[in-house]
């Protein structure tokens, strides 16, 4: 007994030991990197934002975490539950906070949702776990399909300095990535094994059930599949709406094309565990304003805005974790789902 609390005790602690210290990286970058831009050129930049516009921008937010929360409705009705969507949304609103707040511990927001959803539906465990696996999935695809598009737009269309460094990193991500992708997809059709390269739990029966789920909605014949991948390709494209939106409201004109790298620089930064990012978005951005020619300062001003609007949604989505219990919130620290 006494074994297995001092083990529960060790893991929180390890989690934390782990939040703190990427925080404290996190802080690092994002204070050397805006000592190099300015605080008065980032001040300056902000100026042209006003509270209307700021307004727009949390619209637009709430819209892109919306088509997320249909996604998964969808993914359920196609399983054979009908939930409404208000349920849906405080639940996918809760997994984006701790995507938000805590990236560093993986699949945090899958075991939560898979956790809490059991709660007033009488949903099996499998077809939870599966739901989400799969809307994690489609999110993986269609954020994918962004960041090719968006580095092939930086590569070419963007300024030429340091052109080989930029072809060498970029080809080599590119490359990485699309065999993840293909592999992926190869695995799912052929209908092998994919929980196990994420889930660590023990119990062979239970993965092999929450397969056959997945296997069963990834398949050409299944509209919800087609729906799942319209819904992941829709928000993508809200994101972009939004980020061009954003660019426009900074005074920089009506940008597409640059919207997509910019964009696709947004999710290549919550591939990197910690905290809403700090530092690795702001980095990232700053380069890809500046490749296009609209500011560092202006690429730092964006992200301290995306930033400030996700963290309103994100701290409501923490208030709902929190609603939903204890027994949840350590399930989702120890990395384990909640197969009640």
């Amino acid at each position: 007994m006494f074994g297995t609390e001092f083990a529960i005790i060790h893991d929180y602690m390890k989690r934390l030991y782990l939040f703190f210290g990427t925080l404290a990286i996190g802080i690092l970058v994002f204070t050397l990197l805006i000592s190099r831009v300015g605080w008065n050129e980032i001040l300056e930049a902000l100026s042209a934002f006003s509270f209307s516009k700021a307004l727009v921008v949390v619209l637009l937010t709430a819209i892109f975490l919306w088509v997320g929360g249909m996604r998964w409705q969808r993914i359920l009705k196609g399983q054979g539950y009908s939930i409404s969507l208000p349920s849906i949304m405080k639940l996918y609103i809760a997994g984006f906070s701790l995507v938000f707040f805590l990236p560093m511990i993986p699949f945090a927001n899958e075991f939560f949702r898979a956790s809490a959803i059991e709660k007033g539906y009488s949903i099996p465990f499998t077809t939870r776990m599966s739901s989400v696996v799969i809307d994690r999935i489609l999110e993986v695809t269609s954020n994918l399909l962004v960041i090719i598009a968006g580095v092939v737009i930086f590569l070419f269309l963007g300024n030429p300095t340091s052109y080989s460094v930029k072809m060498a990193a970029i080809a080599l991500f590119i490359a990485i990535w699309l065999v993840l992708f293909v592999l992926l997809y190869v695995r799912i059709f052929q209908k092998k094994s994919i929980i196990r390269i994420f889930w660590r739990k023990n119990g062979e029966g239970v993965i092999q059930d929450v397969e056959k789920e997945v296997f069963r909605f990834f398949h050409w014949k299944n509209r919800f599949f087609w729906e799942g991948i319209f819904f992941s390709l829709f928000k993508s494209f809200t994101g972009i709406v939004r980020t061009v939106v954003v660019i426009l409201f900074f005074g920089k004109g009506l940008l597409l094309i640059p919207g997509i790298t910019i964009m696709s620089f947004s999710y290549l930064a919550v591939l990197v565990p910690i905290p809403a990012a700090l530092g690795a978005h702001d980095a990232l951005q700053v380069t890809a304003f500046q490749t296009f020619g609209l500011g560092a300062a202006t690429g730092a001003a964006f992200t301290l805005v995306m930033r400030a609007v996700e963290a309103l949604f994100a701290g409501a989505g923490l208030i709902f974790v929190l609603l939903y219990g204890v027994s949840i919130t350590k399930a989702l620290f120890l990395g384990r789902p909640n197969n009640s």
